[in-house]
């Protein structure tokens, strides 16, 4: 029988589990301030009898972030789009304010050309395009009912919003600040033991393929958020900022090593069954001892302050690799090559696995600490960082978000000129704020409709405080008081990651909508009229959204083929080296992960094929170099180097195969297969060192053949349509 004091404690974990708010002192403090910083800037506003003071208060809650880089950056990119728009809006109205075709085919050309520019980056510099646009639609907008108050509206809302900015940073700096370098570093040594942890549990052996698979998905929305954050440190004081092209080297580290892992995991993973005797014997305590030490790093969380005990470490792990694929080799001739050689593959993924944790922690270094001041030697010159050519398909997608944000706008207005609508105003820029969660995301429909739900709880309770609250409030300082009250909870929600968007939506509008004008005038029928067309123009953007569709399918359909059908055959004939070759594929990799719905298999798919081509990469690569050793056998060589060629022609033959694609594939992963049977009954001096080199070239086929089974969706290109 349960009592009231099993039944309380019980009543609060179920509330919790509802609202997963952070309720952490911190998450508390941030909520504060904030809420506090919005009362400011309305007071600001009000002192300086600007026309509408509630937008210092939303401009407070639009930008607030955990972080003081992170509100720094906001603030500062949101003030050059405010200016930039304001600026264009003004410029717009100038040229066509008595003709109302032109005003609103100018302004959805800005529009177009400002989420053009804005897909292409990323971050807030993306944000800082569609604030130009944003703007623009609004002084454009409200600046047509009466052109010779344009100045007048554009100066206000500037205004406005450059006071919300001032005060949100002024408290984010000041008030129990958290700098994005500080949690930069502490996601760093987050990311790295989890890292750690990922490569232990693919070590282990018989795994639940759903755990490792839902651990990688944690690894991918861990790396993610590390990306955005690294772009935030840049907007800090010059002791917190970190080297930008080393910390987006950190990214493309973690990657790497989670290609490594899945490859190392599955292959394991089949070992298991296959009943290997000896080598198993030999494969099992070492590989235990490397999972016991890539677990004992996840657990320690000091180990990012000596890197190189860490390293120390990794290399004694790699050592003991190196001498146990030495006993596999030597048992050539007296074991069957097929598990000798899944043996030594197993053993050299580890390796791999452990050359990128050791990688990740050079980057650490590199990035991080400030640089060795050295003498003088002469003029030298700066070699920044190699940065990736924006592709002409990424371009494409660009403009047709562009084009596609142009049109919507003109159906609104199309829609508010037929029927004449006294609020079309605001339908128009309720639907210019849903359109943001258009940008660099495929699918802004759950998000968007999660703002919208939000924003339109934020206007009830506006309506219920403007009509039982405002009236009973008199004086400036009560009515503070109940706005830092009645926000404290929209402010717990925007510190907590899971729950930002749901926060700015509520604690934005309703500051917004409540009422907070110069004069307290309400009005029922007004405020129902204007939500009302608030929220329709945010429902038809949704809708326009799902109707005019804009994805990244064809960069990954041309990430697909440039992985395929060039990068592999380079590896395969040795134009390149390998490891420059993952590179590269991780990088195009890393630009496309924010956009991915891992929960969807067809997007998952894509992202496990892409990373395990990348480690394809690196044994094509092992084995073109393994033709330059002297003691390869003849008959292995020409093997080897005629299973190359083959495979590298019929791999390029993948983009154009069309319809003949599976036939494709199909050939591939036999040239591949027979291979590796080839290699298996090749008769060479047991334990010789060309028996040696003859079971690597083996090991590294059977990786080939296995990605056929494990990936074929990601082979005929099946991920596109899921």
């Amino acid at each position: 029988m349960r009592t009231a004091g099993t039944a309380l404690p019980d009543l609060w974990k179920s509330v919790r589990a509802a609202i997963p708010v952070d309720l952490g002192w911190r998450n508390v403090a941030f909520s504060l301030r904030t809420a506090c910083a919005a009362v400011v800037a309305l007071a600001a506003a009000y002192w300086l009898e600007l026309q509408d003071p509630q937008w210092a208060a939303l401009t407070v809650y639009l930008l607030a972030q955990p972080t003081a880089g992170a509100a720094v950056a906001k603030g500062a990119f949101r003030i050059v789009g405010t200016l930039g728009g304001a600026a264009a809006g003004l410029v717009i109205l100038g040229l066509w304010s008595q003709a109302p075709l032109p005003l609103i085919g100018s302004l959805a050309l800005w529009l177009g050309l400002c989420f053009t520019l804005a897909t292409q980056r990323r971050n807030y510099a993306a944000y800082s395009f569609l604030l130009a646009g944003y703007t623009a639609l609004l002084v454009g907008l409200e600046g047509a009912f009466a052109p010779t108050e344009a100045w007048h509206i554009a100066f206000d809302r500037t205004a406005e919003i450059v006071i919300g900015i001032a005060c949100i940073t002024a408290v984010s700096v000041l008030v129990f600040p958290v700098y994005a370098g500080d949690v930069l570093r502490g996601q760093l040594v987050t990311l790295f033991g989890r890292l750690c942890h990922y490569g232990a549990v693919a070590l282990q052996p018989r795994t639940p393929q759903a755990t490792f698979a839902a651990l990688r998905r944690e690894m991918v929305e861990g790396v993610v958020k590390f990306d955005a954050l690294r772009s935030y440190t840049v907007f800090e004081a010059p002791e917190m900022r970190a080297s930008d092209a080393g910390l987006r080297r950190m990214t493309h580290e973690f990657l790497r090593v989670l290609a490594v892992a899945r490859g190392l995991y599955v292959r394991l993973d089949d070992f298991q069954v296959e009943g290997a005797g000896p080598v198993a014997d030999r494969l099992g305590p070492v590989m235990a001892d490397v999972s016991a030490r890539l677990e004992r790093l996840a657990g320690d969380p000091s180990a990012f302050r000596d890197p190189r005990r860490v390293r120390s470490e990794l290399l004694a792990a790699r050592v003991a690799l190196n001498a146990a694929s030495a006993d596999l080799e030597a048992m050539t001739g007296r074991v069957p090559f097929v598990p000798l050689a899944d043996g030594v593959l197993i053993l050299r993924r580890a390796g791999d696995l452990l050359h990128g944790l050791s990688m990740v922690m050079v980057s650490e270094a590199a990035s991080l600490r400030p640089p060795r001041r050295l003498a003088p030697r002469g003029p030298a010159k700066a070699l920044p960082a190699k940065a990736l050519p924006a592709s002409p398909t990424s371009q494409r997608e660009a403009w047709l978000a562009g084009l596609r944000a142009g049109l919507v706008l003109l159906m609104m207005c199309g829609f508010w000129a037929a029927s004449e609508w006294a609020d079309g105003f605001n339908a128009a820029s309720g639907l210019a704020v849903l359109l943001f969660f258009a940008v660099n995301q495929d699918r802004p429909g759950a998000l968007g409709f999660s703002f919208l739900l939000w924003t339109a709880l934020g206007m009830a309770a506006a309506f219920l405080a403007m009509v039982f609250v405002l009236p009973r409030i008199e004086g400036f300082e009560a009515l503070g008081l109940f706005l830092v009250l009645a926000m404290f909870p929209a402010g717990l929600m925007a510190g907590t990651p899971q729950m930002a968007w749901a926060g700015i939506a509520f604690g934005g509008f309703f500051v917004a909508e409540i009422g907070t004008g110069n004069v307290f005038q309400p009005d029922e029928a007004g405020f129902f009229n204007a939500t009302l067309a608030t929220l329709f123009g945010m429902a038809l953007a949704l809708v326009l959204l799902n109707l005019l569709p804009v994805n990244s399918r064809a960069s990954r359909r041309r990430l697909w083929a440039t992985t395929l059908g060039t990068r592999l055959p380079e590896a395969a004939r040795g134009v390149r080296h390998e490891r420059v070759i993952l590179r590269e594929i991780v990088r195009a990799l890393a630009e496309l992960l924010p956009r991915l719905a891992l929960a969807r298999p067809g997007e998952d798919d894509f992202l496990r094929g892409t990373l395990g081509a990348a480690s394809t990469g690196l044994e094509l690569g092992r084995l073109r170099r393994l033709l330059t050793v002297p003691e390869l056998a003849e008959s292995t060589r020409g093997l080897v180097a005629g299973f190359l060629d083959r495979f590298a022609a019929q791999l390029e033959a993948f983009p154009a195969a069309g319809r003949d694609l599976a036939a494709r594939v199909g050939e591939a992963e036999a040239t591949a297969r027979e291979a590796a049977a080839a290699l298996a009954a090749i008769d060479l001096p047991p334990g010789s060192p060309a028996a040696g080199l003859n079971l690597r070239a083996g090991a590294s086929l059977r990786f080939i053949a296995d990605r056929f089974d494990i990936d074929r969706p990601f082979f005929l290109h099946a991920f596109g349509e899921a």
